[in-house]
C-alpha cells in the first residue's frame, strides 16, 4: 500500500439513511475530488461503538482501488441523476 495514504472515516448519506466506511487516501481533499458525495468525518458519531469502527477498519476502501460496497451504491445513485 502507498505509505502516503492514511485511513479516513467516510459516510455516504443517500437520503433515507447512510452508509459508513473507512477509506485509505492521501487526504480528505483527494476523497472529495473523486467522490464529492462522501463526507469525511473527523470523529466517529456517538452511536458508533469501537467494535463497529474496528469492523469498518478491517474492510477499508482504497482511493485507488476498484469501487465496491457503498461506493457502488454511490455510483449507482450518481448515474440516476
Amino acid at each position: 500500500m502507498d505509505t502516503n495514504k492514511r485511513p479516513f472515516l467516510i459516510a455516504y448519506d443517500y437520503g433515507t439513511g447512510g452508509l459508513w466506511g473507512v477509506m485509505h487516501a492521501r487526504s480528505p481533499e483527494q476523497i472529495k475530488a473523486i467522490y464529492p458525495e462522501l463526507f469525511v468525518v473527523a470523529e466517529p458519531p456517538p452511536w458508533m461503538d469501537a467494535e463497529e469502527l474496528l469492523h469498518l477498519e478491517e474492510t477499508p476502501y482504497d482511493i485507488d482501488g476498484a469501487p465496491w460496497g457503498l461506493l457502488n451504491a454511490l455510483l449507482a445513485d450518481r448515474d440516476r441523476e
